[in-house]
């Protein structure tokens, strides 16, 4: 069976005549599942839709500023679309907030609504939603949550902060791999990660020497504008793994690997910790 997407000029005319229609747009398969589970447990009749289901391609002329081929950015798109043509159903578009609010502003119309933290995987990082897939997932783990938050935000930070510099530089460098980046002591808990040898290593493995008096520069200025919160600095894919790679060189109990990890990591969400939040609070409106 053929794939076929809508063009956005069909999901015009669709809510044009339709106004009653309460769709929320996401970037992919893990927002989707996350706003689906607290829509239904709010009991809240909204139908959530992957973003990749609308075709753009004969749209990037129009948006010059956007990269079409971004999901981020087809949101966006699709967010302006709507309110061009003053749609009046109640269509939200949500994207992740990266780094838009830090270094630059944040765009704003009826229809797009950014995710509180920098991703949607950010609601996760707190204590109340560790303690549970820790305490059933994992079991007997020998360091307590509070510690575990500590460890893995220095990693989380440095990685967010080298893909600010990739985007800054313009850079197509790969990043160095979380499981040898990831040095931990099993006793302690403690991980042993500095930020500046982090970025070393990636200027020498990618022969950016040209560029490390500059890349350094710029992250001592760029690092003071983070808000403390680590929930804002960081991205989401890389919170799985760090996460994962930390568990897994202290006391991997279950044998998880990485994709099973992220799916038990998502099946341990509890929709009423999220309630509290503007972005949720919003999906009831």
């Amino acid at each position: 069976m053929l794939d076929i997407k809508r063009k956005p000029e069909e999901i015009i005319a669709m809510y044009s005549i339709d106004n009653e229609l309460f769709d929320v747009y996401v970037e992919g398969p893990t927002d989707k599942l996350i706003i689906e589970n607290y829509l239904e447990y709010k009991k809240l009749n909204k139908t959530v839709i992957e973003i990749d289901t609308i075709d753009f391609l004969e749209t990037q002329i129009e948006f010059n500023d956007l990269q079409l081929k971004s999901n981020k950015d087809k949101l966006i798109a699709l967010s302006r679309i709507l309110s061009q043509n003053k749609i009046n159903a109640k269509i939200k578009c949500i994207v992740d907030r990266d780094f838009d609010g830090i270094f630059n502003s944040l765009e704003t119309n009826s229809f797009l609504f950014y995710t509180d933290y920098a991703c949607i995987e950010s609601y996760l990082l707190c204590k109340k939603h560790l303690k549970k897939i820790f305490e059933i997932g994992i079991r007997n783990f020998p360091h307590q949550i509070e510690k575990i938050l500590k460890e893995i935000s220095k990693v989380l930070f440095g990685l967010f902060i080298l893909r600010l510099v990739k985007i800054k530089f313009e850079l197509d460098c790969k990043i160095p791999k979380i499981n040898n980046i990831i040095i931990v002591n099993k006793g302690t808990g403690i991980c042993n990660f500095n930020l500046n040898q982090f970025i070393e290593i990636y200027i020498n493995t990618n022969r950016l020497t040209h560029l490390r008096e500059d890349i350094h520069s710029y992250i001592r200025s760029a690092s003071k504008l983070f808000p403390k919160d680590i929930r804002y600095c960081m991205n989401g894919h890389d919170f799985m793994e760090v996460l994962f790679n930390y568990i897994n060189k202290i006391k991997n109990t279950p044998n998880f690997r990485l994709e099973n990890f992220e799916r038990a990591m998502l099946l341990a969400i509890q929709p009423n910790y999220l309630e509290d939040h503007s972005l949720f609070q919003g999906l009831e409106i």
